[in-house]
């Protein structure tokens, strides 16, 4: 498209066009369920384009043919009947206006009669509001029942509804009408004509100019494909923004939640987990409570930016997200949107900058304090918004207040408003005016101002005529009359009594000579004491409330009250009532969550997300009762007793015991063989620390560790054949019991430490750390022996864990080794999180107590019994065959056929509950009951070996492992060029599989060219390449199970492709990432489930396979950890450095390259860029060096 474009595109042709080329592109993706993990409902280009087509035909036929814009009102659930009813209506001669369902039946009426709105759509579905019901009794307008999503979109047969306007044509027509929040008097509605859009798209034409300061316009980084989320409802103009805008003008790909649920932390965490989220718009409050929730933060690193708008942002909380993905801060108004935002550095997220052709003007209306102008220029139809909205106009006040950064003077930081709105941290804006004047009516009151910009809280500060007159009578009074101004108001219960506070007698309001209180002059002067104030708030909610937590009811009741001072309709309705259809919004769930943290001890174990996940009084109260508990056994006390009580030193005793009962491991841990998973960890050594005070820091640690985890300290065995239920393979872990007080000296531990972790200085032997930094930790420096020489294949009994420490010059590298039959990768890194926060705390950290390890992470049986309890449990012959695909068994079956080749599994056999629907030209399937999911592919075969360990090469060659690096800047060209890759057909965005797809190719290019070149082998077009993936289904099978599981559960995904179309000249990267996220979609909660029914009725397991074992053949696992930080685990910061973290984490990879074809995606580095380790022969090395695609991005490191 040729840039002249740009500025002068309409959205419904943007749409119809985008149909037509690209008609399989999924634009949008909606979430079934506030648990992402159950999948999205993803819409097509073709099919969202005959959905819109059909909605306009059904609003031609409800309003009928029109020459003047028609006015549709509409407020409904959070789905895409928004969205289609905006393009409709802009096809149809319509114009739609999205009502806030927060505005009062006066403010309504206001938008609806300036707007001229007579028709009203509502959801077919649902019962009109009260709102609207008020509404229409005032102001009679036709009804229309929007049919639901579903019937929408089942649009195959619908014929297209034209719409033809070249943009000169259609410049002033309105696309959508929003309106004001009527801060400063009864709401207006604002009309967003395509001339305005028309400036958001562009954006991207502002030129380099002199005073951009070399900054880039704020659409720099929005590529083609980024999946966008955003918070904000579409009555809000940034929902509109962000969900039908620049989706449409920029490619992207919109993610949306689920109906119904309000946007919160348990929600925003699901969706970084499942939702592979590119771009975050988020409003205020949502990003500060994100700084404040650091384990989910962390979540957010693999993502661009969080784009936060509608408010003010709290600097500090916003800070700690800005140092895990960058906070782009956006301002615009309603009227004109985001007009000239550049980027700013980083480390300047708070200011904003704005390019020359803004026509901005900042005037200084007192000492530091600038009013924000707009002025119209020649650049103002393609770069200045707001002149479409009021074409009249010449200069504009936007009565915006700022201060100018300390050394970059075309830096902004915005202050407040100078039409004396209050702007709150969520977005709330609330014009004090009306409630000022009444309050200081009272007969006591001198004035009074509302304060709060920036809070979550509007307060109000009262100059007393008598200061001295103070007490509770009068301040009783003073409340009535505040409840009078709370009712009259746009947002009902916007003071709270405890946000209610006294000026200062020797700090009079500053007033103007006619009396009038100078607003901004006393916030000034108050400035601190109003800090201090909203600090009291936070420490003294709850000081005088007490929460009996000794059982569910009576949470219930203390609950029921503390709701009640903010929400008194909670006395008139039942425990299961939906809060939120009270009245609760997000001002009085950060207030009610902050009165019970105080109230019940809980602090920040309680946060806003448990009352959005569980919004009823019972369901939130009960989910508090398990927060106490939670809590109280984190602190050692299973009840209120106290804690030298007999009864208390027993239940601990009696746990310490059943920690060591030995646990036979579940069928997901025999997934694993008997090897060791290998991991090398490079640690720096704090100056003048000897390596004898690191050794024993870490030998203190791992005596702790067993302690919480005695897993660590036990043996893995083969099961006796004399126990019941025995089958051939079965593997126990057996547990030395507790000592004893009949045996000497037992009470003190092993001088030597335990026997699991061994010292050894190799100073003389290897390079130094400083020089193996330089050679970024390459596998080769040294072979895995060295610094841990165990047997790969352990006879048994075999330690869970055995451990070395190496020291160089300079540093430490921690070798380790755990036993795959009882971990997982996922639990070795869970291990080695405890080991390290329990060095941490024989350091002295008495905060690293592993509270966060859940107690059932270490109960093997609780895969089964969350199994059984939840109702997954069904027999064997009633799953699908083809879920042995994803398994490191054969189907028993297949093993009677012979040869490894899967039999044909009748059609009818598959059919399982799917996550997610796929809504394309052919419209959409409703699902059934059971619901039916796409075919799983058949089983792939591939030779299967049974011999563990697997048997060498005949000629005893064996692999050397080899290390090359994709810098920062060629991860970003290769993202770039799938990203413009129509075969990745628009789905692929992730790095992650990109990485994945080009690493598979290239690996599998360099043998085919040996296998072809060198030793003349030919491949049949039904020759297969298996890539293996290991997936962690931890998060699919149960929400119950803990993230921290230090057992094994894993699927195996096995991608397949023809290794002649994989390794051939015309298939691209973009294909083969497509085809491994397509791949990626058969991992469902009903997939792994079935894997668990068939893996326990496996009869041998011993009969253990993977296509990936030998050096022959075209078969490979990947171990991908690029989204693993090693930042994650601190063994703290007394005798290493870099903060206790290690700088480089390395798979131990000489062992597989005598019996396995494994590639290895190492973490992520900090500077983007990323190391892919991989085992090669010379010839293959060599034909790897020589592939010019492979080269053009990746680079050989050793």
């Amino acid at each position: 498209m040729a840039s002249t474009e740009y500025g002068r595109r309409l959205i419904p042709q943007i749409l119809d066009s985008l149909a037509a080329t690209e008609p399989d592109r999924i634009i949008y993706s909606v979430a079934t369920s506030s648990d992402i993990s159950h999948g999205f409902q993803h819409v097509t280009a073709r099919a969202f384009a005959k959905a819109v087509d059909k909605t306009a035909w059904w609003l031609h036929t409800q309003v009928g043919p029109t020459t003047s814009m028609q006015t549709v009102g509409y407020i409904g659930p959070h789905d895409l009947r928004h969205i289609l009813l905006t393009y409709a209506c802009a096809k149809a001669g319509c114009t739609a206006l999205f009502l806030s369902p927060k505005n009062s039946t006066e403010g309504a009426l206001a938008v609806l009669k300036a707007a001229n709105c007579n028709a009203w759509v509502k959801p077919g579905e649902q019962p009109c509001l009260p709102l609207v019901e008020d509404f229409l009794e005032q102001r009679p307008m036709k009804l229309l029942n929007i049919p639901e999503t579903g019937e929408l979109l089942d649009a195959e047969k619908t014929e297209p509804y034209p719409y033809n306007k070249t943009f000169d044509e259609a410049i002033q027509d309105p696309f959508c009408l929003l309106h004001t929040s009527g801060s400063t008097g009864l709401p207006k509605p604002i009309a967003w004509s395509h001339g305005l859009i028309g400036t958001m798209d562009a954006v991207r034409l502002l030129p380099p100019t002199e005073g951009d300061d070399g900054l880039a316009p704020w659409t720099q980084d929005w590529r083609d494909g980024d999946r966008i989320y955003s918070s904000f409802p579409m009555s809000h103009g940034a929902g509109i923004i962000m969900n039908i805008l620049l989706p449409s003008l920029f490619g992207l790909h919109c993610i949306m939640g689920p109906a119904g649920v309000i946007p919160n932390l348990n929600l925003i965490e699901s969706l970084v987990d499942h939702g592979r989220i590119d771009i975050w718009s988020m409003v205020p409050s949502l990003v500060d409570e994100l700084g404040e929730t650091p384990d989910i933060l962390a979540k957010f690193k693999s993502s661009k930016f969080i784009c936060a708008s509608g408010g003010p942002v709290t600097p500090v909380s916003a800070s700690k997200v800005n140092e895990v993905i960058r906070v782009l801060n956006l301002t615009g108004t309603t009227e004109g949107l985001f007009i000239g935002n550049l980027v700013v550095d980083r480390e300047d997220w708070l200011y904003f900058a704005f390019h020359p052709f803004s026509g901005f003007e900042f005037k200084e209306v007192e000492p530091g304090v600038y009013e924000h102008w707009v002025h119209r220029n020649e650049n103002w139809p393609l770069f200045q918004g707001i002149f479409h909205t009021f074409p009249d106009q010449q200069s504009i006040n936007l009565k915006d207040l700022y201060v100018k950064h300390p050394t970059k003077p075309n830096l902004w930081a915005f202050k407040g408003r100078n039409d004396d709105i209050v702007v709150l941290s969520n977005g709330y804006k609330i014009s004090p005016l009306d409630t000022e004047a009444l309050i200081t009516t009272h007969p006591a009151i001198n004035g009074c101002l509302m304060i709060g910009t920036g809070k979550p809280q509007a307060g109000l500060l009262i100059e007393l005529k008598d200061p001295s007159s103070g007490n509770d009578e009068l301040f009783d009074s003073i409340w009535s009359t505040v409840e009078k101004a709370n009712s009259l108001s746009l947002h009902k219960n916007q003071l709270q009594r405890d946000y209610i506070t006294f000026a200062e007698p020797e700090k009079p309001f500053v007033r103007t000579d006619k009396g009038t209180v100078k607003r901004h002059a006393t916030l000034g002067l108050y400035a601190d004491y109003i800090e201090r104030f909203y600090s009291s708030r936070l420490e003294d909610l709850g000081e005088q409330i007490w929460v009996d937590t000794s059982s569910v009811d009576s949470i219930e009741n203390a609950v029921r009250h503390i709701f009640g001072s903010s929400l008194p309709a909670v006395h008139d309705f039942s425990s299961d009532t939906d809060l939120f259809s009270l009245g609760l919004d997000s001002l009085l769930v950060f207030r009610v969550i902050k009165s019970i943290r105080a109230a019940t001890g809980l602090q920040d174990r309680l946060s806003p997300r448990h009352l959005y996940a569980n919004p009823t009084l019972e369901r939130f109260s009960a989910a508090i009762a398990q927060l106490v508990a939670d809590a109280k056994k984190a602190a050692g006390a299973a009840s209120d007793e106290p804690v030298d009580d007999t009864v208390a030193k027993m239940r601990r005793l009696i746990n310490k015991h059943k920690a060591r009962v030995s646990p036979k491991v579940n069928p997901f841990d025999l997934m694993n063989p008997n090897i060791y998973v290998g991991m090398n960890f490079f640690f720096p050594l704090r100056e003048g620390i000897s390596f004898e005070q690191a050794f024993s820091t870490l030998q203190e640690g791992l005596r702790r560790t067993m302690e919480l985890v005695p897993e660590l300290e036990g043996k893995v065995m083969r099961c006796s054949e004399q126990e019941i239920g025995y089958k051939k393979g079965d593997v126990r872990i057996t547990l030395p019991p507790l000592p004893s007080t009949a045996t000497p000296d037992w009470h003190r531990p092993d001088p030597e430490g335990p026997r699991q972790l061994k010292f050894k200085d190799l100073s003389l032997v290897l390079p130094s750390f400083e020089e193996m930094r330089a050679a970024g930790f390459v596998s080769s420096l040294f072979k895995d022996e060295v610094v841990l020489d165990a047997p790969w294949f352990p006879p048994m009994p075999a330690d869970v864990l055995i451990a070395q420490a190496n020291f160089v010059k300079g540093g430490c590298i921690l070798a380790t080794n755990f036993h795959h039959a009882c971990v997982d990768g996922m639990g070795a890194i869970t291990a080695l999180r405890v080991w390290a926060e329990s060095c941490k705390y024989v350091q002295g950290d008495m905060s690293a107590t592993c509270s966060w390890l859940d107690p059932e992470s270490l109960n093997r049986s609780l895969p089964h019994i969350l199994y059984e309890q939840e109702g997954y449990a069904r027999p064997a012959h009633e799953v699908d065959p083809a879920v042995w695909g994803f398994l490191g068994f054969p189907n028993p079956a297949e093993l009677e056929n012979g040869n490894g080749v899967k039999t044909e599994i009748p059609p009818t056999s598959r059919g399982l509950s799917p996550p997610e629907v796929l809504v394309n030209g052919n419209g959409t399937s409703k699902a059934e009951t059971p619901p039916t999911r796409p075919p799983l592919p058949p089983v792939p075969a591939f030779p299967r070996k049974f011999d563990w360990p697997p048997i060498p090469p005949a000629d005893g060659r064996h692999m050397k492992s080899t290390t090359f690096l994709i810098t920062p800047e060629n991860v970003e060209k290769l993202k770039q060029e799938v990203l413009a890759d129509p075969e990745a057909k628009g789905a692929i965005t992730s790095v992650n599989d990109i990485v994945q797809a080009f690493f598979w190719r290239a690996a599998l290019k360099a043998r085919y060219r040996v296998a072809k070149e060198q030793r003349g082998e030919t491949f049949a077009p039904d020759d297969m390449s298996i890539l293996e993936l290991a997936i962690d289904a931890r998060p699919y099978f149960s929400s119950l199970l803990p993230s921290s599981f230090i057992g094994s559960v894993l699927v195996t995904n096995r991608p397949t492709m023809p290794v002649e179309e994989l390794c051939g000249p015309d298939t691209s990267v973009g294909r083969i990432a497509y085809l491994i996220r397509e791949a990626a979609k058969h991992i469902t909660p009903s997939l792994v489930h079935d894997a668990f029914t068939l893996l326990q009725s496996i009869p041998d397991y011993s009969m253990l396979t993977n296509a990936c074992m030998g050096l022959s053949g075209m078969h490979v696992m990947l171990t991908n950890m690029i989204l693993f930080q090693t930042s994650e685990i601190s063994f703290g910061d007394g005798f290493f450095g870099n903060g206790g973290s290690p700088e480089a984490m390395r798979v131990q990879m000489d062992r597989f390259n005598t019996a396995f074809r494994l590639l290895v995606i190492h973490p992520m580095r900090k500077d983007g860029g990323v190391e892919l380790l991989l085992g090669t022969l010379p010839e293959e090395f060599e034909m790897l060096t020589q592939d010019e695609e492979f080269i053009k991005y990746a680079s050989f490191m050793g």
